[in-house]
C-alpha cells in the first residue's frame, strides 16, 4: 500500500448517486457502475457524440473518472463523479465540494474492482486506526480516483484519497475534545493569571470541589508537558486510552457502546464530529 501526502486546491465534482448501506459496498458499488454504464455510456463511447445535456455533461467534465464515498444517515452516499469544469449542471446531476486540503494519496495496480476493494481494506483496516489517526483523517468523505486505459488490465492504475489535516491533530484530545482550544491551555500557553483564576472559579463550581488557579496548567491532553491534576491522573477516558495504547478514543472498537465516552460526545456534536471515522472493519 503506498501513501503519498499532498496539499490540493479545493475541488469540486459533479456527478450522481446512490445510497448504499457499508456492509453491502464491495457488492453494490459495482452493480451502480455496471447499471450507470448501460444507462448512460455505451451508446457514447461508441458514437463520442452526446445526444443529451448529461451526456455532454459527462464528455466535459468526465464524469465516471472519479468517485466519492460521503456519509450518509443510513450508510453512505455513493458517487460517480468527475471534476466539474463550470456551466450549467443537466437535471439528474448534482455538484460536491471539496474545500482546499492535505490529502492521503493511496495508489494500486491491477483489474477493478479486486484491486481498489483489496486497497480500500487496507486503507480502512491498517492506515486510518494508526497512521491515519496521527494525521487527523478524515473520513467522512472520501475519493476513488481512476486512470484512463483497459480497467481489466494488470497495469491498470487506481487510487484512493482521504482528507487530513497535520495541523490540529495534537489538539485533539482522547476524548475528541479540541485542546487549542481550551482556556486551561490558553491560560498555561500565555502564562495569563487572571484566566487561570477564572477557569480555577468556574471549575470548582462545576465540579464541586476546590480547584486553585495553581492546578490551572494543561499543554494539552496527547501533548507532551504539564497537565491539570485531573487531566494527568484521574480522568477516565484518558487512562483508557493510554491503557489501550489508542491514538484517540476514535479509534477504539468500543467507541461506540462506550458510556464514558458518551457523557462527552451527547454534549459535544464537535468531539463526537472528531473522533468520527468509518469502522474499521468496513
Amino acid at each position: 500500500m503506498n501513501v503519498n501526502y499532498e496539499k490540493k486546491e479545493a475541488m469540486t465534482f459533479i456527478g450522481y448517486h446512490t445510497e448504499i448501506l457499508p456492509e453491502e459496498a464491495y457488492q453494490k458499488c459495482p452493480e451502480f457502475w455496471d447499471r450507470e454504464y448501460a444507462a448512460k455510456y455505451a451508446r457514447l463511447w461508441q458514437t463520442m457524440q452526446p445526444e443529451t445535456d448529461v451526456e455532454k455533461a459527462i464528455l466535459d467534465n468526465g464524469i465516471g473518472m472519479f468517485a466519492i464515498c460521503a456519509d450518509a444517515e443510513n450508510g453512505f452516499e455513493y458517487w460517480i463523479a468527475g471534476l466539474y469544469q463550470g456551466g450549467a449542471v443537466p437535471e439528474g446531476l448534482e455538484l460536491y465540494a471539496f474545500p482546499e486540503s492535505e490529502w492521503a494519496v493511496f495508489t494500486t495496480k491491477g483489474p477493478i474492482p479486486d484491486s481498489l476493494q483489496a486497497l480500500n481494506t487496507a486503507v480502512w483496516q491498517k492506515w486510518f486506526p494508526t497512521e491515519g489517526q496521527k494525521h487527523n483523517a478524515n473520513g467522512t468523505a472520501t475519493l476513488e480516483v481512476y486512470s484512463a486505459g483497459n480497467p481489466q488490465s494488470p497495469d491498470y492504475e487506481c487510487g484512493i484519497w482521504v482528507p487530513v489535516n497535520t495541523k490540529q491533530v495534537e489538539y485533539i484530545a482522547y476524548c475528541g475534545l479540541n485542546c487549542e482550544a481550551c482556556e486551561a491551555r490558553l491560560a498555561t500557553v500565555n502564562d495569563d493569571d487572571a484566566l487561570r483564576e477564572k477557569v480555577a472559579g468556574l471549575w470548582s463550581e462545576l465540579n464541586g470541589v476546590e480547584i486553585t488557579p495553581e492546578m490551572i496548567n494543561c499543554s494539552g491532553c496527547r501533548i507532551d508537558g504539564v497537565k491539570t491534576p485531573y487531566c494527568d491522573s484521574l480522568c477516565p477516558i484518558r487512562r483508557c486510552a493510554l491503557e489501550r495504547g489508542v491514538e484517540t478514543c476514535g479509534a477504539c472498537a468500543d467507541m461506540s457502546k462506550c458510556e464514558k465516552l458518551g457523557m462527552i460526545t451527547e454534549n459535544n456534536a464537535d468531539a463526537l464530529k472528531n473522533l468520527k471515522s468509518r469502522k474499521a472493519s468496513r
